[in-house]
């Protein structure tokens, strides 16, 4: 078993200059492949769009038309062939301007607030106020975990990181609420419920922390996110008309019939439907195959969270075993989505830090880690990839869990 001080014994020094040269590092890749973009769009070729391209399409929208009008398809593609004029300066031809594609706003209403602001900055300067905005919350979360200089590496090189600034997308923010709301939940559990609440905004995430609050019977937690989410939803449909709400209700179905339509990009989709469909199988299988790895995950909540007498109280092992079965659990997850990784190593490396560690266990935590970046290049065998380190992951947690209940009982 490792000696937890030969971890926290690494000078302090070298895990900020790590992490911010990795970190610098990403941030340097991201500028040349827009860069790359930009001058291949000059030359007439297609140019380089990102999700961030949808966003700013709904900012703009909004901030001319009804909010409903986000949920219909003529009025969002329209409004997408804006922001991709605008991010190039309105330079674009029409056919370089269509070359976008459509992508629809999968949001529920109460998301539009954090939408709106966007429009009135150019694309380039509000898609980094976007970043360092939806950044503070993650960073906190971080930085409320960790406790020491391993947040530097973690929290900035975490191979998550490269792919959110890439696409300009809500991983910080999802990460940032979820794991907020976590390491609040027994020192504050008002502010966490308010922090999953407002998770809400991506509701597939939130597919089992309702279960994981019951099972640990996290009660005034639990309630306080059920009414965040209740005055969020009542507020947004007084901001933007009861419509936005039946526009969005009335979009869920044709988004799942985007599976079977071949609508999304299945190469950077790491879930266990994506992994399985990637691998060969036919839909069908795909999903039955998804709803197994749901109901593990599920059981795997239901046992790190169930509260006893006399049960281990290791809330960042269970945290973590949350976040990595959330990611195994839902069908839709991106590149980006991985960020609800980033909490999970950081508990995980927590939990070692402290308790100890098996040699073996530290390896496995390096190499899912930094096995992370390398998922958007390898293309068709990424989401398998992802899949896999996601399960070794859990595996790990699950397995400290078990550790620390047999050294209870005997």
């Amino acid at each position: 078993m490792g000696n937890p001080s030969e971890i926290s014994r690494t000078p302090s020094r070298r895990w900020m200059l790590l992490g911010l040269a990795i970190f610098m590092g990403y941030l340097i890749t991201v500028a040349v492949i827009h860069r790359d973009g930009r001058q291949a769009a000059a030359e007439g070729e297609t140019p380089l769009l990102t999700d961030f391209t949808s966003l700013y399409a709904a900012s703009m929208l909004v901030r001319q038309q009804a909010a409903v009008d986000l949920y219909r398809p003529r009025e969002m593609y329209q409004a997408s062939l804006l922001a991709a004029q605008a991010a190039y300066d309105g330079k674009l031809s029409e056919k370089q301007a269509r070359a976008i594609g459509f992508h629809p706003w999968m949001y529920p209403p109460t998301f539009i607030p954090a939408a709106i602001p966007l429009a009135y900055l150019p694309y380039l300067f509000a898609w980094l106020a976007w970043l360092a905005v939806t950044s503070i919350p993650y960073l906190l979360a971080m930085r409320a975990i960790l406790k020491d200089q391993s947040f530097w590496l973690i929290a900035l090189a975490a191979p998550p990181v490269f792919y959110n600034i890439m696409y300009g997308q809500t991983g910080f923010l999802t990460a940032g609420l979820i794991g907020l709301g976590l390491v609040w939940l027994q020192p504050r559990p008002v502010l966490a419920g308010i922090c999953i609440g407002l998770a809400s905004v991506k509701p597939h995430f939130g597919l089992l922390i309702p279960i994981a609050l019951i099972c640990g019977a996290h009660w005034k937690a639990f309630w306080t996110a059920v009414m965040t989410v209740i005055v969020s939803a009542i507020a947004a449909g007084l901001l933007f008309g009861a419509d936005s709400w039946f526009g969005f209700i009335g979009t869920l179905l044709s988004n799942m019939r985007g599976f079977e339509q071949g609508a999304y990009n299945w190469s950077v989709m790491p879930s266990v439907l994506g992994a399985l469909h990637q691998a060969g199988l036919d839909l069908g299988w795909a999903w039955r195959g998804q709803i197994l790895a749901a109901a593990v995950a599920l059981a795997a909540v239901g046992w790190a969270w169930w509260s006893q007498p006399g049960r281990t109280s290791l809330p960042g092992l269970d945290a973590a075993i949350l976040c990595l079965a959330t990611l195994l659990a839902v069908p839709m997850v991106y590149l980006y989505d991985l960020m609800l990784l980033v909490p999970a190593i950081a508990w995980l490396w927590v939990d070692m830090r402290d308790r100890g560690y098996r040699k073996w266990e530290l390896l496995l935590l390096t190499v899912c880690s930094a096995g992370l970046i390398g998922l958007r290049e390898i293309g068709a065998a990424g989401p398998m990839v992802g899949v896999a380190l996601n399960f070794a992951l859990l595996y790990l947690a699950v397995s400290r869990r078990v550790e620390a209940k047999r050294r209870v009982a005997a």
